[in-house]
This record gives structure tokens, sequence and C-alpha cells, in this order.
């Protein structure tokens, strides 16, 4: 894993600014997302049985292979959060969990191998009330502290516009970023789209997607982070002194 690039949209369950729900615009604008992985959130209609928003093709979503994360294969995701992957990437092994909170939300949990490397990916939509994001960040660390360490990457809607208050509970082995306003997409003002990352992990390059199709096809706009390994980082830093 040289490098690892993940992309993050809250679609709306293809609805879009034009109040029309319109799934091929929305996979057009994921199609030009240029992505390890794709977290997805209201993937899904809200009521049951929680069907897909979007179509999948042969178990594909544009160019992306979709991750299974429902035993019913009605829906895309969990809670509403869908995960796709480039094909090649291995799935070590998948965590669901439910969030407390007043409201059902739930996380994702993804151990991919990742070029023969092993990666963390979370995909999360937290509650709208701070007090619910605290106790639903705090839930999402303790459960990260279960598990072998590895490279991580969270990402997803945070619904916290503020950048110093809602991450109290967020552990100090973690860095938060925000690429920028992300909501509402016409005239963008709230940061609600975050990455919060290892530190054995090099934030190479941010940004949020201004590409007029993505723009129309939900009230949020995405977000495209690329990392890279300190290690592997300090490695070819080694080599190239040489």
């Amino acid at each position: 894993m040289t490098q690892l690039t993940v992309a993050s949209w809250n679609i709306r369950a293809g609805l879009g600014r034009d109040f029309r729900r319109r799934p091929a615009r929305t996979i057009d604008a994921i199609v030009g997302f240029d992505a390890d992985v794709v977290l997805l959130q209201e993937a899904d209609f809200r009521m049951h049985p929680r069907p897909a928003a979007l179509p999948r093709l042969h178990g594909r979503i544009g160019p992306f292979e979709v991750i299974d994360l429902t035993p019913t294969a009605v829906g895309l995701g969990w809670h509403g959060i869908a995960m796709l992957k480039r094909p090649g990437i291995e799935v070590d092994k998948i965590y669901l969990h439910d969030l407390p909170a007043l409201e059902p939300r739930g996380v994702v949990i993804a151990d991919l191998k990742v070029r023969d490397h092993a990666v963390r990916v979370v995909g999360v939509h937290l509650g709208l009330l701070r007090g619910n994001r605290r106790k639903q960040l705090g839930f999402i660390a303790a459960r990260l502290a279960e598990l072998d360490p590895r490279p991580t990457v969270i990402a997803g809607d945070f619904n916290e516009w503020r950048d110093r208050r809602g991450f109290e509970t967020l552990p100090d082995w973690l860095r938060l970023h925000s690429p920028g306003p992300t909501f509402p997409s016409g005239r963008p003002f709230l940061n609600l789209d975050r990455i919060a990352y290892s530190r054995d992990l090099e934030l190479l390059s941010s940004s949020v997607v201004v590409e007029p199709q993505a723009i129309i096809a939900s009230d949020h706009r995405p977000i495209i982070a690329r990392f890279r390994h300190l290690a592997h980082a300090s490695l070819a830093q080694m080599a190239g002194a040489e």
C-alpha cells in the first residue's frame, strides 16, 4: 500500500438538489472518483426493508465492487452506509455495529488488503445530536481498540459543523481532518463530512469534489483524501538517500 485513496459521500438516496431522484446521475458522479475505497451514506431507503437507492450490476456500481454488508441483499449497506472498493482489493474481515443513539445509526469497520498491505477503513454517519455523536465516537474508538492495530481511516458524514466541539471522545491516536465545507452542496458553508486517520498515515492531499454532476446529485458534496503509510514513506526516503 504505497498510497490509499478514500472517497466519502452522503448521496441522500439519490435525491438531487432539484428534488429529482436520478440514481444514474449519482452513479455517473461516483464513476469519476479516483479512489481505492468509496464510502456512501444514505445509500439505502429509510423504510423497512431498506432497499438499495442505487442499482448494482453484477455486484458493481460503476467500476467499483460492492462489499456485501447486508445478509438480505435487499440494500447496499448497514444503516445506509455502503462501501465500494476497487477490484483487486481483498476483504479480510467486516465488523458491523449499532451505535448508541435515539435514532438508528451504525458503523462499518472493514479490514482490507490494499496491494498486499493491511489497512482498516471505517464508514460512519453520526447522529443529529452532539451528545449522541460524542457517545458514538467513543463507542467506535472502543471497538477499534479491541482489534489488532492497522493503519486506519474513518470517513463519512460526521454531522458536526464545529471544529473544536463534539470530538472530545476521539482518541489521540487519530487525527481529525476536514477537506472543506460540504453542506449544502449548492453553496456549502458547513464542514459536515470529515476524515479521521491514524498517526501512522500521512495525509498527502484532500479535496471537496466540485464537479457539477456531483453538486446537483445530492445535498452534500463528496470528499476525497489520499494517504501514504509513514513506515513505507521512511523506507522510500532511506532508499533514495543511498
